[in-house]
């Protein structure tokens, strides 16, 4: 006689259903916490970290194109922190309400030029604590210290460290050129 021998089924345990989404967005509440978490990290870093503007007028040629860049600004550099002569900055220009970019050319007691190299008198003139002497790169084409005196460290928004070309995706990075001479 033949006898069989029952086989007993395999057991396959079961596996939670797949789910793409992350644990954090199928709960309401969590999703409003993430939320806040990545809104609170961008208003620090746009505020405190790095922010870009756009490049514009010809007081800076040949550095900035006139049109059509983008300039990376660090802001930990602002209100004048940890700034040297030949750093370019970005600011609040003290008589409107518009941004500039400017080069350092003096911190506080530095003895700088008045005006246009060159042209008129020599005079100089100490740079007073808490105020800096920018200049364009483009003296001719340039509204800045030469018209409106010191500059308040205040009003310095950022060192500018790279500026980005969209008509050809190019990043151009910036060092001081006189640290770069002494080092």
């Amino acid at each position: 006689m033949l006898s069989f021998t029952r086989i007993a089924p395999r057991v396959i345990p079961r596996r939670p259903p797949i789910n793409f989404t992350p644990l954090q967005i199928r709960h309401p509440f969590r999703l409003v916490i993430l939320t806040l978490k990545w809104v609170a990290f961008a208003h620090l870093f746009w505020e405190y970290g790095y922010c870009m503007a756009p490049a514009s007028g010809p007081s800076m040629l040949p550095t900035f194109e006139v049109l059509g860049e983008w300039l990376i600004v660090d802001k930990t550099h602002r209100l004048g922190r940890r700034l040297s002569v030949g750093d370019m900055v970005s600011y609040n220009i003290p008589t409107n309400t518009e941004q500039g970019v400017k080069r350092v050319i003096g911190l506080p007691g530095d003895y700088v030029l008045m005006g246009t190299p060159g042209v008129g008198p020599g005079n100089m003139i100490q740079v007073p604590e808490g105020h800096c002497w920018l200049v364009g790169d483009n003296i001719p084409a340039s509204r800045d210290s030469r018209q409106l005196g010191p500059i308040p460290l205040a009003l310095v928004r950022g060192k500018v460290v790279a500026s980005y070309r969209p008509s050809d995706h190019a990043f151009r990075w910036f060092s001081n050129p006189l640290k770069d001479g002494i080092e």
